[in-house]
């Protein structure tokens, strides 16, 4: 996966992103309390998903799960919209 920053839409829509945005605007963006971080693809990028969205009944966006799945070799559904970006956006120094 190049690098590449954006919304990806429950009902499969998505829109690109330009710039790293601040992590209260990307809770803006997914109607989001707080955020689960997500690695993707050995770190080169990193999801970023609403933690209630399930509980919130959000329908599951089966392109978010498909980019978990092959990334982690695991099946997780993921609900409701994320944002994809680089994960140098948000790494922590050491």
């Amino acid at each position: 996966m190049k690098p590449t920053r954006k919304l990806v839409r429950a009902d499969g829509t998505d829109t690109e992103l330009h710039g790293p945005h601040a992590l209260i605007d990307v809770r803006q963006m997914l109607g989001a309390d707080d955020l689960e971080i997500v690695s993707l693809g050995h770190r080169q990028h990193a999801m970023l998903v609403d933690q209630s969205a399930a509980a919130k009944g959000l329908r599951i966006n089966a392109t978010a799960s498909h980019l978990y799945a092959s990334s982690r070799g695991e099946a997780r559904p993921i609900h409701g919209d994320v944002v994809i970006v680089p994960d140098t956006d948000y790494a922590r120094e050491a």
